[in-house]
Formats: C-alpha cells, structure tokens, sequence
C-alpha cells in the first residue's frame, strides 16, 4: 500500500501504540521507523515530536501531509507547528488519517486570505473558470456562509440552481453527477454557493463529497476560520492557496494559517510589490511559506466589480495570468 500507508517515526513504545491503535480504525496499516530515518514514500507523515534530533532529515515535503505527535503535554514543535498530543487529539489524527485513504476524483483546492480584502474569493473563482478553460470539469464552493454569496461577486446570484439552503436535508442523499448538474453554470464552472437563507448553517461534508466524485477539480472559497488546525482546510484541501498582500497584516496572517496548517500543502500567493518596496519573496521569507506565485495587483479590480465585470473577465489581466500559471504549477490540467 505504498503511498497510502502511515509512517511513522518513533523508538517510544507508547508513541507507536498510541498511534497504531489510531491507524487501525482508519483499517490502514502502520509502517514505523526508526529516529534519524530517511524520508520515506508514505500518505501521511508522523513524527515524534519528543524522538527528532537537528541532524535528522526532514520529513514535511511540499505536496505532503505532515504532523508532529507526541504523548506527553508541553512539547514545542522545531518548526514551531502544532503537535497532536495523544490520546486527547486522537480525533484529529483520525481525520487526517482517513483523508489520505479517501478516494475521490477531484483535486481540492483551498483558497484563503491571510487577511481581509486579500482578494481569495476572486482568485478562487477566476482559478475555477481558468480549470474549466482547460476542459476540466470544476466545482467552485462558496464555504464563507456568514457572509454575501460568492455567486453575487461573480454576478451569477440570479441564476436559477441549488445553492447551500435549497440542500437541506437532502445533503447526503444526491447523487454526485445529480448533484452537479443542479448548479449554477458560470463560464463552464458549476457553483455552490451561499445565500442570506445559509446565514449560520455549517456546510455539509457528504456534498463536498459528491462534489469530489462528480469533478476534476474542485476550488474551495474558504473562510479564516475554515483553515483552523482541524478545520475543513485539514479533511479536504490537497493543497491550500493563502493569499497576501505586502504588507504586515498579510504576514502575520500567513504566520498564522502556517502555524494551523502544519504538515499540509500550504502555497503563497502574493500581490505586490508594495510601495515601499517590499516583493513578495520577501514576504515569503519572513512567513516561512513557499511562494508559488507573485503577481502584480490588479488595480482596476474593483471598481470593475462594482460595474458588473465578474473576476477574469479581463483576460489579460494580472488575475488570469496568475490563475493561469497556478494551474500549471499544481499541475492540475494535463
């Protein structure tokens, strides 16, 4: 089961117990390794926290999915991340266990902002309409439901098709391809989104699913708190987009996703330079999160919006270019 197994590296008999008691309710098996081991090809990553030594290779890789475990309290991760303390986060272990064993067609995609006005909610919907332009089948997930739809920043909100509320109970009972071809279309794109009925109701994980099995890729437009260590960011992203701005809020917003994203596929997208100078490899450097796109910003964006103009109708914009060259570093289309 090469790739899809746990590894995990530890000598602590309590560590590899507690943790393979865990794997087993995933029913996946546990390969363990010595401290000082090499990387080695595996779903999910585990390391002791209270076992590493600073001459030990790293075993967090860009694409990966990673975490620190430990079973005692009070332990600091080297990188400065989250550690599962178990048994109490056992849960949690179980979540990321069982994401790695999911089969599902689509990439998922998160797009964050590290702070507000950072421009998610456009690049998300412009990275869906550039997956479509590749002929891939995509679904774009309005997941801020306490806020305006992500349909009216597009200016589909009067286009007939389901949205979070028309679901109801009847959330898991859809057939994926059912599911789908209820949407709104934009540009090739199908779209769930919220409404002013959604206001305060949590998103369905058994749709994501559906929507998982029904597309090549799905792009989701996530709230802060959705990015939370434990969030919907952790049991669905492949890999997450936090995008920034050159600025210190930016920064510390990024610091922060990086601390609750620990151990997965988290990507910087910045918009700069600012005009004190400061690039976005700058940011980057100072975030410790890899920068998988600086773009120039956009500046008629929003007052464009305001007209009715919808993201990455400007196709030679800075947006669309970014889109563009972010699906060809994922490698989303062939």
């Amino acid at each position: 089961m090469s790739g899809v197994a746990v590894a995990l590296r530890s000598s602590d008999p309590a560590v590899v117990e507690a943790v393979r008691s865990i794997a087993a309710l995933a029913e996946l098996p546990l390969v363990v390794h010595p401290p000082g081991a090499a990387l080695p090809e595996a779903g999910l990553l585990l390391d002791s926290v209270a076992e590493v030594s600073a001459d030990d290779p790293d075993w967090r890789r860009p694409g990966g999915r990673f975490a620190w475990v430990a079973v005692e309290r009070g332990l600091t991760a080297p990188d400065g991340g989250a550690c599962l303390v178990l048994p109490e986060t056992a849960e949690e272990l179980l979540v990321r266990i069982r994401a790695v064993s999911a089969r599902r067609r689509a990439r998922v995609i998160g797009v964050v902002g590290a702070r507000g006005g950072a421009g998610a909610s456009s690049l998300a919907a412009v990275l869906a309409r550039t997956c479509a332009d590749r002929e891939l089948s995509v679904a774009l997930v309005d997941l801020d439901l306490d806020h305006g739809g992500l349909d009216v920043l597009i200016g589909s909100e009067h286009e007939a098709g389901l949205r979070w509320a028309d679901l109801g109970g009847e959330q898991g009972g859809f057939a994926p391809a059912d599911l789908a071809s209820g949407l709104p279309m934009w540009h090739g794109v199908r779209l769930l989104s919220g409404d002013l009925r959604s206001v305060g109701s949590p998103p369905s994980e058994e749709t994501l699913t559906a929507l998982g099995d029904a597309h090549d890729v799905v792009v989701l437009d996530l709230p802060r708190a959705a990015a939370r260590t434990g969030g919907l960011a952790g049991r669905w992203c492949d890999t997450v987009l936090a995008v920034a701005v050159c600025d210190v809020p930016s920064a510390a917003g990024a610091q922060a996703l990086a601390r609750s994203l620990s151990g997965l596929d988290l990507r910087l997208v910045v918009r700069g330079p600012a005009p004190g100078g400061l690039q976005p490899a700058d940011l980057a450097a100072t975030c410790g999160v890899p920068l998988l796109h600086g773009m120039a910003p956009e500046r008629s964006l929003a007052a464009a919006l305001e007209r009715g103009v919808a993201p990455g109708d400007h196709r030679r914009g800075p947006l669309v270019r970014a889109a563009r060259k972010i699906v060809d570093a994922l490698g989303l289309a062939p």
